[in-house]
């Protein structure tokens, strides 16, 4: 069996750290990658949001890097979680576990203003 899965998208918010609730404390990063179809709709090109999660010592290091409206290529398994409501019903929940994270732009205007201060002084 093989499951590869490659995203190409912009952050939704910034990433989000965490930890996984075990005993090793695991540390998590969550972030959601808005990923445009192939394809129009009425016009429209529709938008998928990926729920993509790092586990793991590197996910830390990511964090300050993985910023809203970041473009990133993400690869790594799909995976789907199946959880019940209050209520009974059957509640899927899609999310890629990332094992490569890319940047594909350049940091946004945050090493243009360290440049523009450091040139004042």
């Amino acid at each position: 069996m093989y499951n590869q899965t490659t995203l190409v998208g912009r952050l939704t918010r910034d990433a989000e750290e965490g930890l996984l609730p075990n005993e090793r404390r695991t540390p998590r990063l969550r972030f959601t990658v808005a990923v445009d179809r192939d394809y129009e709709v009425d016009g429209e090109t529709p938008t998928d949001f990926w729920p993509v999660e790092v586990l793991g010592e590197h996910a830390p290091r990511l964090a300050p890097h993985l910023t809203k409206g970041r473009l990133v290529l993400v690869s790594g398994a799909a995976h789907i979680d199946q959880r019940r409501d209050d209520a009974g019903a059957l509640r899927v929940f899609p999310f890629l576990s990332a094992r490569q994270v890319r940047f594909l732009d350049r940091r946004p205007d945050r090493a243009a203003v360290g440049a523009e201060a450091g040139r004042g002084a």
